[in-house]
């Protein structure tokens, strides 16, 4: 939070000194912020979502999917535990024909204005059709990369890449500047149910968190099975 300091023609010194100790003041204490904002100390903050941002949320399979088999998953139970902007993503041209998005369409997530999608799936699973017209995927290793596409400039952005015991369960937008991935991650041997929330003209993430081992172990790769039911699996 950037402090404004206004000055005015004062002509005694104990006006001076009071002003100038009130904005001391004020440059010492913490930011506060909503889950929307960036602050310079975020690591000293604990921020839930808004309310907005969880009917959000309630409007996707994945949430309806969580609380009916994690009786303690709650939205409003999540916690602000990080937030970065990363200028260094690995970006690549994007280049895809009829038959990427015959396979993949129905699972990319498009921003509401159409200019930017979000692909889950393709770096680990590869879908064709076959001659009858149904989807045929096979898994092709352990790994998850979620990609951002801007379609304009032909431009893919890699957002979050893990290993095996980690997992994207799904995504969606919370407007055109705002994409939220969901899933599941792990550090020092605990899984945890998180939100990665990243806004896209800055390049931000922020990290929500729950922590309750049970949620996390009913959730993580049950719901991408339910996305993918229309995909056969060889």
């Amino acid at each position: 939070m950037k402090i404004r300091n206004l000055i005015y023609p004062v002509t005694a010194f104990c006006i001076i000194l009071a002003s100038c100790t009130g904005n001391d003041k004020k440059a010492s204490e913490k930011t506060t912020t909503t889950d929307s904002t960036v602050t310079e100390e975020s690591s000293t903050i604990d921020t839930a979502f808004a309310t907005e941002t969880i009917d959000t949320f309630n409007t996707s399979g994945f949430s309806t999917y969580a609380k009916q088999h994690a009786k303690k998953f709650d939205w409003s139970r999540f916690r602000m535990k990080n937030t970065w902007t990363d200028d260094s993503l690995l970006t690549s041209p994007f280049h895809a024909d009829k038959k990427y998005y015959e396979a993949y369409g129905r699972f990319l997530k498009y921003s509401p204005d159409s200019s930017h999608f979000i692909d889950l799936d393709s770096y680990n699973i590869d879908i064709r059709k076959d001659k009858t017209g149904h989807l045929v995927g096979h898994e092709i290793g352990p790994d998850t990369e979620v990609s951002l596409i801007n379609k304009k400039t032909g431009k893919k952005t890699r957002l979050i890449f893990f290993g095996p015991d980690n997992s994207i369960e799904d995504g969606l937008w919370l407007d055109n500047d705002n994409l939220v991935l969901m899933g599941i991650k792990q550090e020092d041997s605990t899984k945890t149910a998180a939100v990665w929330r990243f806004n896209v003209p800055t390049n931000t993430f922020y990290l929500y968190e729950l922590h309750d081992a049970d949620a996390a172990k009913k959730i993580m790769g049950y719901w991408r099975k339910e996305r993918l039911k229309d995909v056969i699996q060889q």
